[in-house]
C-alpha cells in the first residue's frame, strides 16, 4: 500500500532536477540502436528477407520505424526537459529552429535530387505528390509513389513536433496527464476497433470515427508519446535501470523479444496489440541502454554500429532510390541478370556512399549551425 502511495506521489509530483542516468550530453548506445532500426528498415525494403526466406526469419522494417519513434521521443522528451530544468521554461523558438536544421536539408536535397530524376528518366512521379512530400502531409490517407512513400514518417514526426512540444512548454504536468490518457485509451480503442470492425458490422458513423481515431493517432503518434512518456517517469524516477550481473541479459532479451512479437511473420502476432506491446518494451531498453554496463550496451557502442546510427537518416532519406527485391529503377536496370545477393550489396554500396556524402559535405553543415541553437550539456 505505502508503495502505490509513494508511485502515486511521484506521478503527480512535479519534474524538479535532471536525474542521474539522464545528465549525461551525449547517449552513444542510442546511435547504436538507431543503428539497428535502420538496418532493419534497409535490409528489409532491399530484398533481404528473399535470402532470409530459408531460414523462416524475416526482417519487419516497421519495426525498425517503430523503434526510431520510440528513441525519437525520449531524446526530444529528454532535451526539453532538460532545458525546463535549466532555463525554467523552453524555448519554442530555439526547438524549432533546431527541427527545421535537423530534418529538412536532406530531405529537401532528396527531393530536389528526385525532381531531376523524375525529370530525366520519365518517372511521372506527380507535382502533387511532391509538395505533399514538400510540406509533409504523405501520412494523409492519398495516392502513395514508391519513391516518397517513406516520407510518411517524416510526415508523423513534424506533425507530432508542430503540435504537443506547445503542451509540454506550458506545462509539463498537463503534457503528462494528456500522453498518458493518449497512450492508453487510443491503444484500447484501435484494439477494440480493429477486431469489431472485423467481425462486428457498427453504424457507419462510430465506424468513421473509430478510423479517423486509428489513422490520426495510431500511426506514429502514440508510439513517439511512449518514447516521451518513458523520459518523463525516468525524470520522475519511477522508471529506473536495473543494472548489475544478474540483469546483463535483460536488455538485449527485451529487444530481441520487443523485435520478434511485433514482426507480422510471427505465430502469435496481434496487429495493434503486438506494436503496443512492443513499443513498450523498446521504451524499457532505452532506458537500459543509457550509461548501461551489460551485453547490449556492449553491442550498441560497437564503432560500426553507432557510425551507421549516425548516418541513419541519411540512409533513411536515400534508401528510398533502391527499394524492392528487383531492380525494377531505371538507373539499376543494368543488375537485371545478377543473383539477388550481389544486387542487394551493391545496392548496400551504394547507399552508404550516398549517405556518407550527404552527410559529410551537407547535412553535417546544418548539424554543426543546429548545435549553436543547443545548450552546453543538453543531449544532441
Amino acid at each position: 500500500m505505502k508503495y502505490l502511495e509513494k508511485i502515486k506521489s511521484k506521478l503527480s509530483a512535479d519534474i524538479t532536477d535532471v536525474p542521474e542516468i539522464l545528465q549525461g550530453s551525449y547517449y552513444r548506445s542510442l546511435d547504436g540502436l538507431r543503428g539497428i532500426a535502420i538496418l532493419m528498415v534497409i535490409l528489409s525494403h532491399f530484398g533481404f528477407n528473399y535470402i532470409l526466406r530459408v531460414t523462416h526469419l524475416f526482417i519487419d522494417s516497421a519495426v525498425g520505424v517503430h523503434l526510431f519513434f520510440v528513441i525519437s521521443g525520449f531524446l526530444i522528451t529528454t532535451l526539453l526537459l532538460k532545458e525546463k530544468m535549466a532555463n525554467g521554461n523552453i524555448s519554442l523558438k530555439r526547438f524549432y529552429i533546431r527541427r527545421i536544421l535537423r530534418i529538412l536539408p536532406v530531405a529537401y536535397l532528396f527531393l530536389i535530387a528526385l525532381i531531376f530524376l523524375n525529370i530525366y528518366y520519365k518517372l511521372h512521379i506527380p507535382a502533387f505528390d511532391f509538395i505533399a512530400s514538400f510540406l509533409f502531409f504523405k501520412n494523409l490517407p492519398i495516392k502513395n509513389e514508391p519513391f516518397t512513400a517513406h516520407f510518411w514518417t517524416l510526415a508523423v514526426e513534424e506533425q507530432f513536433y508542430l503540435t504537443f512540444p506547445f503542451l509540454l512548454a506550458y506545462s509539463p504536468r498537463y503534457y503528462f496527464k494528456a500522453a498518458m490518457l493518449i497512450v492508453i485509451a487510443i491503444p484500447l480503442i484501435s484494439i477494440i476497433g480493429f477486431y469489431q470492425l472485423k467481425y462486428i458490422h457498427l453504424p457507419a458513423a462510430i465506424t468513421f470515427v473509430i478510423k479517423v481515431i486509428m489513422y490520426s493517432f495510431w500511426k506514429g503518434p502514440v508510439i513517439i508519446l511512449i518514447g516521451s512518456l518513458f523520459s518523463i517517469l525516468t525524470f520522475k524516477n519511477i522508471i529506473k535501470p536495473a543494472w548489475g550481473s544478474k540483469y546483463y541479459f535483460l536488455s538485449f532479451t527485451l529487444l530481441s523479444v520487443a523485435i520478434v512479437i511485433q514482426t507480422r511473420m510471427f505465430l502469435f502476432y496481434k496487429p495493434y496489440i503486438s506494436e503496443y506491446i512492443s513499443a513498450i518494451i523498446m521504451g524499457y531498453v532505452i532506458v537500459l541502454s543509457i550509461n548501461g554496463v551489460n551485453f547490449l550496451s556492449a553491442i550498441l557502442n560497437n564503432a560500426i554500429l553507432v557510425k551507421v546510427g549516425i548516418l541513419s537518416y541519411s540512409l533513411y532519406v536515400w534508401q528510398e532510390l533502391f527499394i524492392g527485391k528487383k531492380p525494377w529503377q531505371p538507373w539499376l536496370s543494368s543488375l537485371h541478370d545478377y543473383p539477388i545477393s550481389l544486387i542487394i550489396l551493391v545496392k548496400l554500396v551504394s547507399l552508404f556512399i550516398i549517405a556518407l556524402l550527404s552527410y559529410y559535405f551537407f547535412e553535417l553543415k546544418f548539424l554543426n549551425l543546429k548545435r549553436r541553437f543547443s545548450i552546453t550539456h543538453y543531449v544532441k
